[in-house]
């Protein structure tokens, strides 16, 4: 068994929901932190990284509306994000949300990879591109998963080439587990 499977073998514990930067965990460990837009995947491919049930999955997108803290291992900090474009819930509810996640992605020193997730049978939209610009300050930390590699493309993305070439990116499955194995040497060269 390698270092890297018996790593994420390693006990994961949900720490705390947060609302306000003042209630983000005061820890040192670095925080590997997961993005996308609503019903992406992203609770799906966050449980297969960590080869256990830790973001509960909803056939509801956008239920995460809180930043979620898990600490894996006393090592490290799995840090689920809200969601973006959010399907049914309010204007100013959207804001709040995308604020907090802007104030998080900001002001984390110890934030050291952000996944952004597009969903690969869709291929990234126009709120994906935005989502990613508004980065910028931030690019270097940003690495592309696609997901739902199993499921067949329905669309290709007049986006796409300039994502592959600007960003580091996988092509992921939940359900396979393909490239999950990449995705966990990748988040194990930050420890």
């Amino acid at each position: 068994m390698s270092l890297v499977s018996n790593y994420f073998k390693k006990q994961t514990k949900f720490l705390l929901s947060a609302t306000q930067p003042r209630q983000y965990p005061n820890v040192s460990f670095p925080e590997i932190a997961f993005i996308g837009r609503s019903n992406v995947g992203k609770s799906s491919l966050i449980n297969a990284v960590f080869m256990k049930k830790l973001a509960h999955i909803s056939n509801t997108p956008g239920k995460t509306r809180q930043i979620n803290f898990f600490n894996h291992g006393d090592s490290m900090m799995v840090v689920d994000l809200p969601g973006y474009g959010f399907a049914k819930i309010s204007q100013k509810e959207a804001f709040q949300i995308s604020d907090l996640v802007s104030q998080y992605l900001t002001s984390r020193e110890n934030l050291k990879k952000i996944f952004v997730l597009i969903d690969n049978s869709l291929g990234p939209k126009k709120i994906d591109i935005e989502m990613i610009d508004s980065m910028k300050q931030i690019k270097q930390k940003i690495i592309i998963c696609y997901t739902k590699s199993d499921k067949k493309i329905k669309e290709k993305s007049a986006f796409l080439d300039n994502l592959n070439t600007e960003f580091e990116n996988y092509i992921v499955s939940s359900k396979t587990n393909e490239n999950i194995f990449e995705i966990q040497k990748k988040i194990f060269e930050f420890l």
